[in-house]
C-alpha cells in the first residue's frame, strides 16, 4: 500500500484579479506521478511553489507527509561561486547526509559532467546548469520530487534520461509533480489540467 506524500484541498489562490484556482483538491501518493498542464499563466508554477512552501494560497490546506522535499523550479538552485562538486556537497549536507562521493561520480557520469566537477556553476552553459540541478535533486534523495519545467535547456537526449529518472524515482516509491510543455506527457502519469477562469 503507497503512502501520501502531500494533500492540498479546497486550494484556493487569486494572486491578483486573476483567479487561478478555487477548490481545488490533489493527492500524492508514493510511485505517482502527477503532470500538471495548462496555458502559461494558468497556475503551474504557482501551484507547485505552493505544494512546496514557498508561496502561501489565499484559502485552504496543504499537508506535507515527507520532509524535506525536492523542488526544482525555473531558476536552477545552484551557488554559482562553487563549483559542481561543493553544490552536491552543499546539498547533502542541508538534508543532514553524508556526502557519497562514488554516488556523486555515479550521477555526474550520467549526466555528462564528470569533466566539470571541478567548474564554477557560472562556468557552466545553461544545459549544463539543468543538468547540475538534477544531479543535486538526486543527491538530495527526497521522496518527492516538484518539478516545474525540467524538460527545459535540455537537449532530446536529457530530456529522455530526465523521463527515465521520474519513472525509475516513482518506481521505487518516490513520487513527482511536475509542470510541463513538452508535448509528449510522461509516461504513467495522471493529468491535472489547469485552466484561467
Amino acid at each position: 500500500m503507497s503512502s501520501t506524500h502531500l494533500t492540498i484541498s479546497d486550494l484556493r489562490c487569486q494572486p491578483g484579479s486573476q483567479e487561478l484556482f478555487d477548490g481545488l483538491s490533489i493527492s500524492v501518493s508514493g510511485g505517482e506521478t502527477i503532470e500538471l498542464r495548462g496555458p502559461n499563466g494558468c497556475g503551474k508554477s504557482t501551484l507547485l511553489r505552493i505544494m512546496a512552501g514557498l508561496q502561501q494560497p489565499d484559502s485552504g490546506d496543504v499537508t506535507r507527509y515527507v520532509e524535506p522535499l525536492g523542488y526544482l523550479g525555473h531558476k536552477f538552485g545552484l551557488a554559482s561561486i562553487l563549483t559542481v562538486q561543493e553544490n552536491l556537497r552543499w546539498t547533502s549536507t542541508l538534508n543532514g547526509a553524508k556526502f557519497d562521493t562514488a554516488r556523486a561520480q555515479d550521477l555526474l557520469e550520467t549526466f555528462e559532467l564528470r569533466t566539470a566537477t571541478n567548474k564554477l556553476i557560472q562556468e557552466l552553459s545553461t544545459g549544463q546548469k539543468r543538468r547540475c540541478s538534477f544531479v543535486c535533486l538526486l543527491i538530495g534523495e527526497y521522496k518527492l520530487w516538484l518539478m516545474d519545467e525540467p524538460f527545459s535547456s535540455l537537449d532530446n537526449q536529457g530530456e529522455e534520461l530526465v523521463r527515465e529518472l521520474i519513472q525509475e524515482h516513482c518506481g521505487k516509491g518516490g513520487s513527482a509533480v511536475i509542470a510541463s510543455h513538452s508535448t509528449s506527457p510522461l509516461a504513467h502519469a495522471a493529468l491535472v489540467e489547469l485552466g484561467i477562469n
